[in-house]
């Protein structure tokens, strides 16, 4: 099992805790902010980096190649917790247009 060395977790663990810190922000922004482009603010990052890190991987040969797909994994996992975060965000706004 792989450990997150500077807090001595496992990084499965750690990666979870990102991802709700990521979908929390996520959740704030759709129901704080008023501009859509901010509030998709977070999606674009994460987009922009998991095409970074394929385009990187496509690069460099060897295990770096490993590393930056298993960055492009992570950046899609949080880039699903901010889909979970817009689709909690939908379907509360949804239920208050029909109440």
């Amino acid at each position: 099992m792989l450990h997150f060395e500077w807090f001595e977790i496992r990084t499965d663990i750690f990666v979870l805790m990102l991802s709700i810190i990521w979908l929390l922000t996520q959740i704030f922004l759709c129901f704080k902010v008023k501009k859509k482009w901010i509030r998709l603010m977070l999606v674009y990052f994460f987009l922009v980096l998991i095409v970074l890190f394929i385009a990187l991987s496509l690069i460099f040969d060897g295990w770096d190649r490993v590393g930056f797909l298993i960055l492009a994994i992570g950046c899609v996992v949080f880039l699903f917790a901010c889909g979970i975060g817009w689709l909690i965000w939908w379907m509360v706004s949804r239920n208050r247009k029909v109440n």
